[in-house]
């Protein structure tokens, strides 16, 4: 009678749960029944239930006799509290205690092995679990289906898949899940395409797993078939499925598609927004995306990480200074201190816009700084001409982050800084550390930069050498347009710039008109040096064939 007085306070809803939990512990205590295996295993699930997970270890601990069910209970309250951890070092008492697990605790052990990514436990689990004849319970072979896959066995996830007699929903979302993740589209579909043959009914995360595969397929009549099915039944005014499929329409480039999807999605949460803001940004639509973060803004939606950083750029791409700092000083007042990610974003709009006193300031305040913060600070340096300040900030990176090695990026922003202060034995210096000192492969930029360098301090002879000793650089347009750009100022004598238009032309002219002028740099480099042959008929070849044009320059002002 007491015994059952202590289950029904355990199990009452009138009292908050914590409360009424520790209030029939305790009962039992002085009632002499704490050692009740059966009122131990309500006390170990009501106690987990409430988030108490010490407190239901330490009933389980203090018990004198455990069933299956004891340790049943604990374990799976041990996957679910997120303790994963704890539920296999239970599983693995469970064999020394002489307990059998059931199907239930394999299906929880598997579930905290692909939590872990434990592929070793987890194949052991599932070795014990064919031993022990369990493996045919479906909700057991799902969760070794979803180990093997979240570990990225995906062949074995999809052969136990297979295995299975009477696969349910939940096994096909799985294998569905799975393979999407594997970056296996035929293979995904075509499971969804059996799911439908069996007759079984397709739910939120089946179509979610189908329709995330597609965004990333050339073909958007599938994705586009599979839209229809959900609005058939009614899935695509969920913010769940309703955000897939906008991703999928938005990295299709299909915006209007996308708009309609936008406008049809209830409820819509910061994903579905920034989903639609950067499918805007995507496509050069930066003005429609800062109006959108407005609309967001209205409707009492909370910006996330995601949403300062897409907005940052589209400011950074317009140039719009004023906006950016709104959405900076907004950044702060809701957030204080930035992510590392969006505060390089904050860096990266302040050095677009030339603002580097401010993107200094914003650098300064950054905590956890990252290489991509240096490098875009550095960068920013390089492409106004402050060289000074961009190998000083450079030099400050390597005594303040010693775990920071610098990439190609740190390079580039380097060697683009020497090159617009003149500054060339420094540049070649750091053209040479890169492979010696930082195991950093010089690429085409970095030799295109360093002969540019070179070129313009009339050292042609020494500026081909590096280009052509670089088999990235060999026939790269850039660097032979700097070639034949230094042969037009300081003369030809050596045949730099008659060589380089001969290579030009083997290439066919790609790429250089619009950011070198091939027609009077092939004209204009012969006529300096006199050497009229090969570069005449550069030009020549130049206007029959490519017909280079000179792309216009754009600029944007933003009036108050």
């Amino acid at each position: 009678m007491i015994l059952r007085r202590l289950v029904s306070l355990v199990l009452d809803g009138s009292w908050p749960r914590a409360r009424a939990t520790a209030a029939a512990h305790a009962a039992a205590v002085r009632a002499g029944h704490a050692a009740d295996v059966f009122l131990c295993n309500h006390l170990i699930v009501s106690y987990a239930g409430c988030g108490l997970l010490d407190a239901a270890r330490r009933v389980f601990d203090e018990m004198p006799r455990r069933n299956l069910v004891s340790w049943s209970a604990l374990v799976s309250c041990c996957t679910r509290a997120g303790r994963p951890d704890l539920a296999l070092e239970l599983f693995a008492r469970m064999g020394g205690a002489g307990a059998r697990p059931s199907e239930h605790v394999y299906a929880s052990v598997a579930r905290s092995c692909a939590a872990l990514r434990a592929l070793s436990a987890g194949a052991q689990v599932h070795a014990r679990a064919v031993k022990s004849g369990l493996l045919g319970a479906s909700f057991v072979a799902n969760s070794i289906v979803t180990m093997y896959m979240k570990c990225g066995c995906f062949d074995e996830g999809y052969g136990v898949f297979r295995t299975l007699a009477e696969p349910t929903v939940v096994s096909y979302n799985a294998a569905i899940s799975g393979l999407a993740a594997s970056s296996q589209p035929e293979k995904c579909l075509e499971v969804f395409r059996l799911m439908k043959l069996r007759e079984l009914r397709p739910d939120r995360f089946s179509y979610s797993a189908a329709l995330g595969i597609c965004s990333g397929l050339g073909n958007p009549n599938i994705g586009a078939a599979l839209h229809c099915d959900t609005v058939k039944i009614g899935l695509d005014v969920t913010v769940f499925v309703g955000n897939v499929i906008l991703d999928m329409y938005s990295r299709h480039g299909t915006i209007t598609e996308a708009e309609q999807v936008f406008l049809s999605v209830q409820e819509k949460d910061a994903v579905t927004w920034n989903t639609y803001i950067a499918a805007h940004s995507r496509r050069g639509g930066h003005a429609e995306a800062l109006m959108l973060f407005k609309d967001m803004v209205g409707a009492n939606v909370r910006p996330d990480d995601f949403t300062y950083a897409s907005v940052l750029a589209a400011c950074a791409e317009l140039s719009l200074i004023r906006h950016g700092g709104q959405v900076h000083c907004r950044l702060i007042r809701s957030r204080g201190d930035a992510d590392v990610a969006v505060g390089n974003a904050v860096i990266s709009m302040y050095t677009r816009c030339g603002r580097m006193a401010l993107a200094v300031r914003a650098f300064d305040r950054l905590r956890g700084r990252n290489l991509r913060s240096w490098n875009t600070l550095i960068s920013g340096f390089g492409k106004q001409g402050r060289a000074g300040e961009a190998i000083e900030t450079f030099e400050r990176m390597k005594e303040e982050e010693a775990g920071v090695a610098p990439d190609a990026i740190t390079f580039t922003g380097l060697l683009a800084a020497c090159n617009h202060a003149g500054l060339v034995d420094r540049g070649m210096e750091y053209l040479g550390s890169m492979s010696g000192a930082y195991g950093v492969a010089p690429g085409a930029e970095h030799v295109s930069c360093a002969a540019d360098l070179l070129g313009r301090a009339g050292r042609l002879e020494e500026a081909e050498g590096h280009v052509l000793a670089s088999s990235a650089c060999r026939d790269d347009p850039v660097a032979l347009g700097s070639l034949l750009a230094a042969s037009r100022v300081h003369g030809d004598k050596a045949g730099v710039g008659a060589r380089a238009a001969g290579r030009l032309l083997a290439l066919g002219g790609r790429a250089v008109g619009g950011r070198w002028g091939g027609r009077a740099v092939g004209r204009r480099g012969g006529r300096a040096g006199g050497r009229w042959g090969g570069a005449a008929e550069a030009w020549r070849m130049l206007r029959r064939g490519a017909a280079w044009k000179k792309d216009a320059g754009r600029s944007v002002v933003d009036f108050r």
